[in-house]
C-alpha cells in the first residue's frame, strides 16, 4: 500500500512537472524565446555571430545575420556599392526586440541608397573587441566608411570572451533544449544573471565570474587602442567616425568616466566625432542604454545629417 502511494506521488509529481514545462514553453515561445542567436568563439577578437541566420525573436522582431556574419538585410559581398561598416556592442546590434528594418544601420542605407550597410555590432562587446575585430576580421577590408558606436561602459570591459556570457556556441542540443528550447534558453540566462550553475549554452561555467576592470587606467588604455586603430584605418584611406552613445540617465556625459571619454574623443576626432547628447528623452530608450525604435530612428537621422555635412551622401 505504501509503495503504491509513493508511486502515485512520484507519477503525480512528474506529470505536474511536465505540464508546468509545457505551459512555460508555450508562454516563453509566445514571448519570442526558444530560437537563440548562435555565436562562435574567436581567439583574436573574442567571439562573433555565426553567418546565415534568420530568427523570429522578441516582440515579433526578425533578426537576420547575413553571409558575412553581419546583422543586415543586404549582402556585404559581391556588390559594387560603397560600404559602411558599423562596429559596436549590443546598442549597435540593435537588440532582439527591434526588427531588422528598424535598427539604425538599416535606416541609414534606406536613405543612402548608394551604400551597403553592414552591422558588426555584437552583444557584450567592449572597445577592445571592436578594435581587435577591426584589425583581424577580413570583413572590414572592403569598408569605405567605418563607424565605431560606443557607450562609456564599453571602455571598462576589456576584451570580452564568450566564456562567461549566456550565448550559444553552436546549435543547442540535449533532451531539455530539444523538447523545451525556450525554457532552456531562460534557464541559461538565469544561471548567467545570478552567476550560478553550469551553462546550457556551451560557453562554460557562469559560476566562475570575474568582473571587468573599471579602473581609469583601463579606460585610458581602451582610448589609446581605439585611437591607434582609427589611425591605422585612416592610413588605408577609410573614413572613420566615432559615435558616443549615452546612458539614459547621463545624456550630457557629466559622470567622471563618461566626461573623460567624451573630452578625449572630441579632442582626437573633432568633426568625425558625434556626441549622442541628442538622446535626451526617455522615449528613445528601451532600458538604461539600448534604444527603442524611435531611438534608432533618431540616431539614423543624426548620422545621415553628419554624412551629408561632410559630403559623403
Amino acid at each position: 500500500m505504501l509503495k503504491k502511494k509513493i508511486s502515485l506521488l512520484i507519477a503525480s509529481f512528474i506529470l505536474s512537472l511536465l505540464v508546468l514545462l509545457i505551459m512555460s514553453e508555450c508562454v516563453l515561445r509566445n514571448v519570442g524565446l526558444g530560437d537563440p542567436v548562435i555565436y562562435y568563439s574567436d581567439s583574436a577578437f573574442g567571439y562573433s555571430l555565426e553567418p546565415n541566420q534568420k530568427l523570429e525573436r522578441l516582440r515579433d522582431s526578425t533578426v537576420t545575420i547575413n553571409e558575412s556574419g553581419l546583422r543586415s538585410l543586404q549582402t556585404w559581398e559581391n556588390t559594387d556599392k560603397k560600404k559602411i561598416l558599423f562596429l559596436g556592442d549590443s546598442v549597435t546590434y540593435g537588440g532582439s526586440y527591434v526588427t531588422d528594418e528598424d535598427i539604425f544601420s538599416e535606416l541609414i542605407c534606406k536613405d543612402m541608397l548608394e551604400y551597403v550597410c553592414g552591422n558588426a555590432g555584437v552583444n557584450g562587446y567592449g572597445v577592445l573587441n571592436m578594435v581587435m575585430r577591426s584589425r583581424f576580421d577580413t570583413v572590414i577590408d572592403d569598408a569605405d566608411i567605418v563607424v565605431f558606436t560606443v557607450v562609456p561602459g564599453d571602455f571598462k570591459r576589456g576584451l570580452t570572451t564568450i566564456k562567461h556570457l549566456p550565448y550559444f556556441i553552436g546549435k543547442p542540443s540535449g533532451i531539455l533544449t530539444n523538447l523545451f528550447p525556450a525554457v532552456a534558453e531562460t534557464i541559461n540566462f538565469t544561471s548567467y544573471k545570478f552567476h550560478v550553475g553550469n551553462s546550457i549554452s556551451k560557453s562554460n561555467d557562469h559560476g566562475e565570474w570575474t568582473p571587468p576592470d573599471h579602473s581609469r587606467e583601463s579606460v585610458e588604455f581602451a582610448l589609446e587602442m581605439l585611437n591607434d586603430e582609427v589611425n591605422r584605418l585612416e592610413s588605408q584611406n577609410k573614413q572613420v567616425f566615432v559615435f558616443l552613445s549615452p546612458q539614459k540617465n547621463d545624456p550630457n556625459f557629466s559622470e567622471e568616466i563618461a566626461s573623460i571619454i567624451d573630452s578625449n574623443l572630441l579632442l582626437n576626432y573633432e568633426k568625425y566625432y558625434m556626441r549622442g547628447d541628442f538622446l535626451n528623452q526617455d522615449e528613445y530608450f528601451y532600458d538604461s542604454v539600448h534604444y527603442e525604435t524611435v531611438g534608432h530612428s533618431k540616431v539614423a537621422s543624426k548620422i545621415i545629417e553628419m554624412f551629408s555635412e561632410l559630403n559623403l551622401k
